[in-house]
Formats: structure tokens, C-alpha cells, sequence
């Protein structure tokens, strides 16, 4: 679907994604494009796949980098059967064969995530991302174990564990399994979400054991 130009709120995505599996995006203006030939500099001219109608992935054919297996599975999985892909890509939506593409539009961009995480399933692996100290992670329940310092409203809570509503509140009978985080201050708040917005330097240990992603320090 093309970008409308009238709609204030609109934006446009770009993906990056590196051999060793890390990832990164940026959320431009519609109207900003992104210069293949500066993102993909080298002897030979850069190659672009198309990989679904709104979609391309591009890179340098002769890399010397790493091989990267994600965008290998990718290519094959949409069309591209024997590609063997090394390096950086870089994923955009259509150039029209010009050397600036424009971003994806949220339905691509979704869809493009949908794909990598069936590669990364069926290649045993996962993706990860780097995060600023102010950048907003999303931090599951279980990602809390005892002690650890639960950020809400502000304040700062040491979080003991998650508990039960009991069976005969309103709560419980309306949402059966509910539960809610007790801290040791008596703070309690309820769990009914599968995740939360936190800032990156607020979560806890378990997020990046569990994402794999990683911390950049303030100064970065």
C-alpha cells in the first residue's frame, strides 16, 4: 500500500541484519530513502532480492564477511532457492530498481518479522538487538525472579514473587489465573498482561537472559 503523504502520524521502517544474528531497525519519514550504494559499498554492485510485494532484501555478493544463515533461510524460504548470502543486509521496501529504496510500511515490516521468526525456529536460533539505557523493552512476568527491582509508577520495588488472586474475588471470577506481582514493601500490582514496557536499564536479569539482547552503557 503506498505511503499517504497527508497523514502527519505516518512512518516508514529499515532493517539491518548482521551475521552473527543482531539486528537493527530505524522509523523514518516516509518520504526518507535509504542509499544502497553508500549502506552497500564495495568493488562488485550490490544485489537486491525481492522478496514479497513491498519487500526487498539487499547485500554485497562478495562479502567477505561471515555467511549469514537468517537471511540465507529467508531468501530460500521466499523464493530464492540456492542464494547463499554473506555480510550485512539491508531490508526496504521496493526501489524500483533505483540505487534509493524507501522504508516498509507497518503491514510489511510486520510481515517481514513474522518470516524471520519462522527461519529462526527452524534454524534453532534467535534473533537480538541492542537497547540504550532509555530504549523501551518489553519484560514478561516471568522474567522476574525474588529480589529482584521491579520499576513502576516511578518508584522502585523489590519484587518477591507472583501470587494468586484467591479464588472467591471478583478479580479471579473474572479473569480465572489472574495474578499479581507482591513486593516486600506490600506493593502489589496486577499481572495481567503477557509483557510490559520498561525502560531497558529497569529490567531485570531474566529479559536478557531470556532475549539474548543486549545493554549498551549510558555513554554509548
Amino acid at each position: 500500500m503506498p505511503f499517504d503523504p497527508d497523514n502527519p502520524n505516518e512512518s516508514s521502517s529499515f532493517s539491518t541484519l548482521y551475521p552473527d544474528r543482531l539486528m537493527d531497525e530505524s522509523v523514518r519519514r516516509p518520504t526518507d530513502l535509504l542509499s544502497l550504494t553508500e549502506a552497500l559499498p564495495g568493488t562488485m554492485p550490490y544485489m537486491t532480492l525481492q522478496l514479497t510485494t513491498g519487500l526487498e532484501m539487499h547485500y554485497r555478493p562478495d562479502s567477505p564477511d561471515a555467511s549469514n544463515d537468517v537471511a540465507t533461510a529467508l531468501a530460500s524460504r521466499l523464493g530464492h532457492e540456492g542464494a547463499h548470502i554473506n555480510g550485512v543486509v539491508h531490508f526496504t521496501g521496493e526501489s524500483g530498481e533505483a540505487d534509493d529504496a524507501p522504508g516498509m510500511d507497518d503491514e510489511t515490516y510486520c510481515a517481514l518479522y513474522e518470516e524471520l521468526a519462522a527461519v529462526c525456529n527452524g534454524l534453532g536460533v534467535r534473533l537480538w538487538r541492542k537497547f540504550r539505557p532509555g530504549d523501551t523493552v518489553l519484560v514478561r512476568p516471568g522474567d522476574y525472579a525474588p529480589g529482584d527491582t521491579l520499576w513502576t509508577s516511578g518508584g522502585a520495588h523489590r519484587f518477591m514473587g507472583l501470587v494468586d488472586f484467591p479464588a472467591d474475588s471478583k478479580t479471579a471470577q473474572m479473569f480465572p489465573g489472574v495474578q499479581y506481582f507482591q513486593c516486600e514493601d506490600d506493593f502489589r500490582m496486577t499481572a495481567s498482561g503477557s509483557s510490559y514496557p520498561t525502560r531497558a536499564e529497569h529490567a531485570p536479569p531474566g529479559y536478557w537472559q531470556r532475549t539474548g539482547n543486549q545493554l549498551l552503557p549510558a555513554a554509548h
